[in-house]
């Protein structure tokens, strides 16, 4: 991911088998979709996390092409590695505003879910500028404010309630991105034209608000404040998500809609 957002021990693992099927493989197909990645295309993969993006782009682009994929955090990164196999992936530490790449090296930029942890939005856009043949191209995913994926509201309400504030921010996190507007006037200021902005959705499941909390305890930095309440706090929170979730429910479980943000555009 990037540096505002971290996972330690044994959480990329479970990010990887919990909330990447969930949420980040149906975010990339609508994210590699307005990519449009071909045989042959130079690819870089920021804040490529466990690396769902890097690997199917190394699928698409092939031998001819190559993929590189950068992060900040080491443990996201070893696993990238090791669950990536054989794939000719090349991974990088790296700060997304501070890239150790040459210019005009690559056809294709991809940021899936990592601008808004960025702490220089502005500075790793026009790295991404820098690294792009003139008429590269960008495709990002954001995720739009937590309004717009109202499932997280009564979440990170609930959070609130029996957690606190830390916990009820980390869940409100990942929507506190660049709102449309915001969006194209980084992109524009870092020197991209034909900026372009949609609106895509997909559905997340879970089998039940409990196991939903559980996957997302495991798999991210809620696993420190959630982790340290006793079982009647931790019960009353399974008890309040129950009941905030149940227009969400369906006859299979816990359905999350939720939308993105999909930008893409050209280097100038």
């Amino acid at each position: 991911m990037s540096d505002g957002f971290q996972l330690q021990a044994q959480g990329p693992e479970a990010y990887e088998r919990y909330l990447v099927p969930a949420f980040f493989d149906p975010c990339a197909s609508e994210l590699l979709e307005l990519a449009a990645p071909a045989a042959g295309d130079r690819v870089l993969d920021l804040a490529c996390g466990t690396g769902v993006v890097a690997r199917r782009l190394a699928a698409r682009v092939g031998t001819p092409g190559t993929v590189v994929a950068v992060d900040v955090n080491p443990q996201m990164l070893a696993f990238a590695t090791s669950a990536a196999g054989p794939a000719p992936i090349e991974w990088r530490s790296a700060d997304a505003a501070a890239l150790p790449l040459d210019d005009a090296a690559f056809d294709l930029v991809c940021c899936q879910q990592g601008l808004q942890f960025f702490r220089d939005q502005a500075g790793a856009l026009r790295e991404a500028h820098r690294v792009l043949v003139p008429g590269g191209r960008i495709a990002v995913a954001v995720w739009r404010p937590i309004e717009h994926n109202p499932a997280f509201v009564v979440f990170a309400d609930a959070l609130d309630h029996h957690v606190g504030a830390e916990a009820a921010a980390m869940m409100r996190a990942p929507f506190s991105g660049p709102d449309r507007e915001q969006l194209r006037r980084l992109l524009v200021e870092a020197s991209f034209s034909e900026v372009h902005i949609r609106i895509a959705s997909i559905l997340v499941r879970f089998p039940s608000p409990r196991e939903f909390l559980r996957q997302e305890v495991v798999s991210s930095p809620l696993a420190g404040p959630v982790g340290a309440l006793d079982p009647p706090r931790l019960a009353a929170l399974g008890e309040e998500l129950d009941r905030v979730m149940e227009p969400y429910a369906d006859d299979d479980g816990t359905v999350l809609p939720m939308q993105t943000w999909l930008i893409g555009a050209r280097r100038q």
